[in-house]
């Protein structure tokens, strides 16, 4: 039943944005009742996160590619296809406009943003298990300094996400995590 309604949640979403998107037609197009809908998703807001959730899921799966600047090469690649598709493109830019006064704004963005960051630090573990990365680097911070630019350009400025972007960003976003004086550095054993 969850699937069903993440799934009719998300082509709606992606059909008609944010403001069409609407507890009764999920419940409608997933086959369930309504009730059933606000059970789970109190309101519209957490089911468009959900809706994102299931469409990271789907088409922005954890590589593995065998080092961690391919992984995030890959990682990257793929959220800068999303952002890519008109239809995401208009869903994130309506979840960054909405008004954080609005405590279900605040909680749907949380189940988005945050679970996204961290379902990814099987890329950063990985990589600290090569020895391609210091043990105790901040996953979560690494992830968020590799994406964080693609979805300002995206969001805010009209500059390319092409690939020079995406090999700098993975560039920098590894730069960051090995200057990070908080981590331990394998050569300090």
């Amino acid at each position: 039943m969850q699937d069903a309604v993440a799934a009719a949640a998300l082509e709606q979403l992606l059909e008609r944005g944010l403001p069409g998107l609407t507890i009764r037609g999920v419940a409608q197009a997933a086959g369930v009742a309504e009730t059933t809908v606000y059970r789970r998703w109190p309101t519209t807001n957490h089911l468009a996160a959900a809706a994102l959730v299931k469409l990271a899921e789907r088409d922005n799966p954890l590589p593995d590619t065998g080092t961690l600047e391919t992984d995030l090469e890959a990682f990257l690649r793929q959220i800068v296809a999303l952002l890519s598709r008109r239809g995401v493109l208009r869903v994130v830019r309506g979840a960054a406009a909405m008004d954080d006064d609005d405590s279900s704004v605040i909680a749907a963005k949380a189940a988005f943003f945050p679970r996204r960051f961290t379902n990814a630090t099987p890329l950063v573990d990985r990589a600290i298990a090569r020895g391609e990365l210091p043990a105790g680097t901040d996953a979560f911070r690494l992830i968020e300094t590799l994406v964080a630019p693609a979805y300002l350009r995206a969001l805010l400025v009209d500059r390319p996400l092409d690939e020079e972007f995406i090999d700098t960003s993975v560039r920098f976003a590894i730069a960051g995590a090995l200057a990070d004086p908080r981590t331990r550095h394998p050569r300090d054993d």
